[in-house]
Parts: C-alpha cells; sequence; structure tokens
C-alpha cells in the first residue's frame, strides 16, 4: 500500500513538471503579449508605442537569434521586450521574469545580452537630420505641428532617478531633492530621440549639459544649416535654438508662446523615466 502511495505521488509531481515544462516552453517559443495587449497597454509596460517595438524587432531580431541546441531557448521577441519591460519599470529582475512568466536567471541573461546590443545599435537608431533634404523633412513636420517655421528639433533636460551613488553623492542631487542623472534630450515632431546626452550628475544645469555636447558644437559650426532647436528659458537664446520670449510685448511675441508651449514633446517621453542603478 505505501509503495502505491509513492507511486502516486511521484506520478502526479511527474504531470505537474510536465505541465510546468510545456508551459515554459510555450512562453519562450510561442508568448506574443504584443498580440493580446491593446496599443494604451503596451505603452503602459514597455513606454514604446507598437510601431516603434515592431520596428526595433525588425533591428534586433537577426542578432538575437540563439545559436544553441538547448531546446526551448527564449525567443527574440521575448528576450527584446524582458528588457524593455526591465527598462521601463527599473525593477527587480524577479518582477519582471513574473510578469512574462520568466526565471529571474533569465531574465538576468538576457537583458544582459540585450543591452550590449542596443547600445550598439543605437547610432543607426538615433539619427539627427543632417543632409539637406533630412533637415528640409525635419522642418516641414515641425511646422505642420506647430507653425514655427524652421524647426530641427526640441531640446530640453529631463531628471532621470538613480540611485544614490556611493562616490559624489551631493552632485547628483537635483534641484527636486533626489539623487539623479540630467539627460539631454533632443526630440523629433513625433518624441523619437534623435541625440541623448546622458552622463551629467543631477545638480548640472541644463546650460553647461548644452555647452558641453557635440550637437551644439555641431550648430556652433554651422551644421543646423538656417534650421534652429526649440529650447525652454534653461538654455542660451542664439541664432540656432530659439527660447520662448520672457516679456512678450507684441501680439507676434505672445502667438511665438503659445506656438512654443504647444510642443512639450520632451517631457511627454520621459514623463514617467524609471530608476535605474
Amino acid at each position: 500500500m505505501a509503495a502505491l502511495q509513492r507511486f502516486l505521488q511521484l506520478e502526479h509531481r511527474r504531470r505537474l513538471r510536465s505541465q510546468s515544462v510545456y508551459i515554459n516552453a510555450h512562453i519562450r517559443t510561442n508568448f506574443t503579449p504584443l498580440d493580446s495587449l491593446s496599443d494604451d497597454a503596451i505603452l503602459r509596460k514597455f513606454r514604446l508605442p507598437r510601431t516603434k517595438i515592431l520596428e526595433l524587432f525588425q533591428i534586433v531580431k537577426p542578432h538575437l537569434q540563439r545559436a544553441t541546441r538547448r531546446n526551448y531557448a527564449l525567443s527574440p521577441e521575448v528576450q527584446l521586450l524582458a528588457t524593455l519591460r526591465y527598462f521601463a519599470v527599473g525593477s527587480f529582475m524577479e518582477v519582471v521574469g513574473d510578469g512574462l512568466g520568466l526565471s529571474k536567471s533569465s531574465v538576468s541573461k538576457t537583458v544582459t545580452t540585450v543591452t550590449p546590443l542596443l547600445l550598439q545599435l543605437m547610432k543607426s537608431i538615433l539619427v539627427f537630420p543632417k543632409t539637406p533634404e533630412e533637415i528640409q523633412l525635419a522642418n516641414q513636420q515641425f511646422y505642420d505641428l506647430d507653425n514655427i517655421p524652421r524647426v530641427i528639433g526640441i531640446i530640453d533636460g529631463t531628471l532621470i532617478p538613480v540611485l544614490s551613488p556611493k562616490v559624489n553623492e551631493p552632485l547628483y542631487i537635483c534641484r527636486k531633492g533626489y539623487p539623479a542623472i540630467n539627460v539631454q534630450v533632443v526630440c523629433d515632431h513625433q518624441g523619437m530621440f534623435t541625440d541623448i546626452v546622458a552622463k551629467w550628475p543631477g545638480s548640472t544645469h541644463d546650460s553647461f549639459a548644452w555647452a558641453n555636447s557635440a550637437i551644439c558644437q555641431m550648430a556652433e559650426e554651422g551644421g543646423f544649416g538656417d534650421s534652429w532647436l526649440l529650447g525652454d528659458n534653461g538654455y542660451p537664446l542664439r541664432p540656432y535654438l530659439l527660447t520662448p520670449v520672457q516679456h512678450p510685448a507684441t501680439i507676434a511675441e505672445e502667438r511665438f508662446n503659445q506656438a512654443h508651449g504647444r510642443t512639450p514633446i520632451v517631457e511627454r517621453t520621459a514623463s514617467a523615466s524609471p530608476v535605474v542603478a
């Protein structure tokens, strides 16, 4: 009788393990949350719209095909989504894994693999308008958006919270009182990044980050042509960088400020930044 009970217990465990393996295999090879989630849910979970995730997937897919003989290797789509989810929430890998049906170790290996790849591909993805044709297209797209001519992009700084660093911690305390990195971002008319500088501590002023950036040097050397960036009053007024009129005295100046204020693209794009290590 005892032997029969032992056999039934082992059989029950075997079936549970078999079901677990099947579920895990399905997640690793067939799980496609993009097919089951709404556009709003995708934007909340991954901080990118569906179309942009699909575009990014086509770029990284050839590099994420795992050359392994193991059964049920993570698909490129699952690898990318797990990494984007980790970036979006800045949470523990185990929490990210629970949301995608993956183990902590799987998320860790995936993020470690995909992150260097994204950094490597960033130069081809983040493209600031440089040719006359690209600049003209950007001018037209921004004019359709806010009726300001000759705009090539919108610049602003956004504070990305970080864990308190062990070295030079006071330098990272931003004006809002928490440790952060002051990230300078340039966006196009759709809010897509065209240039990023993410190396200054949170106490750094936007104007200092701008003056010490490659894109500022590009502007000084005439790389914008007759176009300009739009920025807030944290930036200096230059022939290539327009800021709001501080004390508008005419109807034209008031209309310019109104049009300038209708394009808070950077704030919307980086409004919910995760905590990063």
